[in-house]
Parts: structure tokens; sequence; C-alpha cells
């Protein structure tokens, strides 16, 4: 038989080139909720599998990833991408009421503007940009560690925002604490960097970095939306 993927010739059950299925299913609408079904629930592959091993053992997942294992391993942008949505998608259903005050009925002082401006920004608008973190949280960790180059952190620090933004799922669930604003969403980020960074010599000097590393993280965060807040104030 010929590969539908590369046009290799096999007899096997999967392409020997490219790992194709040799079997090829008519696609139904069944047939693709499976798909994404299994995707999603499955604990040797996929979003549950990626769930599974960042809490288990983060460095493993990570490490397999950069190296080219990424058998079972879900892409970690799809991941963050997936993590993101869900939060959103219950952050709408639950949202509680806020009140509403207007720019323009503030006293008229400009650092009060900007701090509210900021502030909306950080509380309102922040959530929909926050796959965007990855970029910051990947400068702070490329600095920090070195270790690694700018896109293979971008990919690890998919898997740890990821990772934390279903933290934040869940304490919003029963805190009702904004995600950008979740402490525990920040616990979780130096846990996972620890986790991933760290050598059995250097335990002390990895936690101390990755307290480093979200400090820096944070700091860029506000500069972020002070930045904001003043083009908006």
């Amino acid at each position: 038989m010929i590969c539908v993927s590369c046009n290799t010739e096999h007899n096997a059950n999967f392409c020997p080139n490219c790992g194709e299925k040799s079997e090829i299913k008519k696609i139904t609408f069944k047939s693709i909720i499976e798909d994404t079904f299994l995707t999603i629930t499955n604990m040797d592959k996929g979003f549950l599998y990626n769930l599974k091993m960042l809490f288990m053992n983060p460095k493993s997942i990570a490490n397999e990833y950069i190296l080219g294992k990424r058998k079972g391993i879900l892409n970690p942008i799809s991941f963050l991408i997936f993590s993101v949505t869900m939060y959103l998608i219950i952050e709408n259903l639950l949202r509680v009421p806020r009140e509403n005050t207007e720019l323009q009925n503030l006293p008229d002082v400009y650092l009060g503007k900007v701090a509210y401006a900021a502030g909306k920004y950080v509380h309102v608008y922040l959530k929909y940009f926050w796959i965007l973190s990855i970029v910051p949280l990947a400068i702070s960790t490329k600095l920090i560690f070195r270790k690694y180059n700018f896109i293979e952190h971008l990919a690890i620090n998919s898997f740890i925002l990821g990772q934390a933004t279903l933290i934040g799922v869940i304490s919003y669930i029963i805190l009702k604490i904004d995600l950008p604003v979740n402490p525990l969403v920040y616990l979780l980020i130096v846990w996972l960097m620890y986790r991933i960074f760290m050598t059995e010599n250097n335990k002390l000097e990895t936690f101390l970095m990755s307290v480093g590393a979200l400090v820096l993280f944070v700091l860029q965060l506000v500069i972020i939306a002070t930045g904001i807040g003043i083009i908006m104030a």
C-alpha cells in the first residue's frame, strides 16, 4: 500500500517513514468528535497526559519535547490555548458583575487615571492576552537560567503557563479570583520552573533563580500595564 501522507510504499499497520496509519477511516461527524475526545481524555497521550506529567514529572515532559521525543505529548502551544480557552469559558459563565467606574468620573489626577487604566487592563483585558504572556515569561527564564534557546524557552513556558492556567480555572470556580491576579497561578509557575530547571546539586540556587524569574516576569507585566495606562489616561 501507499502512505497517504508521504507516498512511501509499505505493508505495515503504520508507515515506517512518517508513522501515518495504514487504515483510512471515512471522516464523519462522529469520528471528528471521537478523535477530539480521545485527544483530550487519553491519559497516555494528549491533554490529560500533559496534565498528568506536568504534575508528576514536569522536567521529563519538557526535556522529552525539546529532544524531539514527542509521541503522546500535546503540543505546548495547543495545551496553553486549550487551557486559556477553558478559563475564558468558565470565567464568562461564572463572572461576578462589577461596578463600572468610568475613567472620566475619577478625580482629575493623572497618576490616579494611569493607575486605574492599568488596573482595568489587568483585571478586564489581560486574560484575553494571557497566551502572549509566554513571551515575557520566556525572556525571564532565558535571562535567568540561560540553558536552551529562546524558542525552546517559549515551548517550556507554554507548558508552565498552560498548567498554571488550569489551576487558575479551578481556583476561579472556588474563589472567584481573576487569573492575572491569582497568587496560586504564580506559585505554580515558580514550582514548575524549579522542577524543570532543577538539578541535584543546585536545588536552593534553582529555587532562588525561579523566584527571580517570576519577579522579572511580573515586573514586565507591570511595565506593560503601566504603559497601557499611560496611553489610555
